[in-house]
């Protein structure tokens, strides 16, 4: 099955350059898939008003930040700052929020119609391999209706991903005696445990498209993927620091980003403890990553990330960035030259 999702993902990527090779590119983008269907449609309006034409690649924040620092694109978009241990640029960059969405636990259980309850606990339970059954007695209890005796297969992203560093940040944040591991763009790092352990219980692809794909396979499975890959399938409902069960929607993800504070270089501090009652937890910024010397590039690149802030604020599945996230975007934007 790897190696099958690894074949059709490089044949999706050589595709993706041979067709922005049959055109000429006014601006090249590359990283989180997570974001990508905001990008693909928030291009799509970009060009229908300047006539310009935006090639966005969706290999992944790490690649598409890897692409960046060896300048093979215009600007990256992340889930997640450069960590610590990443190889950053060299020039000086900046982070611009440019969207907000929620992070959903998504689940493929044709025997169970109701939409799923998990408190913070239980999720961390399932994807640390701890429960391993849908109708454990953990996850009933929460439950109304029998649940299926049908063996739960945990699907996670095998590639260098923003949306794996955040559901394990998150993870290790609300339930750290049960996530021992710091979050990680790559899932089987932050798992707390060998995962080679855990054979057939856990599958991996690469990128969001490709765990949707692997998902409509596998009944019983559960992942974690940006809610516009989710559709066909159910997300569950889960318990915020307020105590109340949430749903994975633009504005319980709004709620939950609603009030953060930003570093100088752009980058929300994330609190993934935050008790507002209306919030939705597992939730992230998608930051555009642009040096502040982007060149003879640098006027059309402020020009889309500007535009990607204030024209495209009504796309599905996802929330626009309002209030001091809006003011600390556009104070980045700035400051690209």
């Amino acid at each position: 099955m790897k190696l099958k999702v690894f074949i059709i993902s490089l044949v999706l990527l050589l595709g993706t350059f041979t067709n922005s090779a049959a055109q000429a590119t006014d601006l090249k983008g590359a990283g989180s898939t997570f974001s990508a269907n905001f990008i693909d449609k928030c291009r799509v309006m970009y060009g229908q008003q300047t006539g310009k034409v935006l090639n966005y690649t969706p290999n992944g924040s790490g690649a598409g930040r890897n692409f960046f620092n060896n300048k093979l694109v215009d600007f990256a978009v992340s889930d997640t700052p450069y960590s610590s241990l990443d190889r950053k640029p060299s020039e000086n960059f900046v982070y611009v929020p440019l969207v907000a969405g929620p992070v959903a636990v998504v689940y493929n259980l044709k025997d169970y119609r109701i939409t799923l309850k998990l408190t913070k606990q239980v999720v961390a339970k399932i994807f640390a391999g701890e429960i391993t059954m849908w109708n454990d007695p953990e996850i009933q209890k929460l439950n109304v209706g029998k649940l299926p005796k049908t063996k739960i297969t945990v699907l996670y992203r095998i590639d260098g991903s923003g949306t794996s560093e955040v559901f394990t940040s998150y993870l290790n944040s609300v339930a750290p005696n049960i996530w021992t591991k710091p979050g990680n763009k790559t899932f089987s790092t932050a798992f707390p445990g060998n995962i080679n352990n855990y054979v057939g219980a856990f599958q991996s692809a690469s990128g969001s498209t490709q765990i949707a794909f692997l998902q409509s396979t596998l009944n019983g499975s559960i992942s974690y993927n940006e809610v516009s890959y989710a559709k066909g399938f159910k997300s569950a409902s889960i318990e915020n620091e307020a105590g109340r069960f949430t749903n994975p929607t633009p504005s319980a993800a709004a709620s939950f980003l609603s009030n953060f504070k930003f570093n100088q270089d752009g980058s929300a501090v994330l609190d993934y403890k935050n008790t507002n009652k209306l919030a939705y937890n597992i939730s992230t910024f998608a930051y555009g990553v642009a040096y502040t010397n982007s060149g003879s590039n640098a006027a059309t690149v402020r020009e889309f990330l500007t535009f990607a802030i204030t024209k495209c604020n009504k796309i599905e599945g996802y929330a626009p960035i309002t209030g001091n996230a809006l003011k600390v975007a556009k104070a980045q934007i700035a400051k690209i030259k």
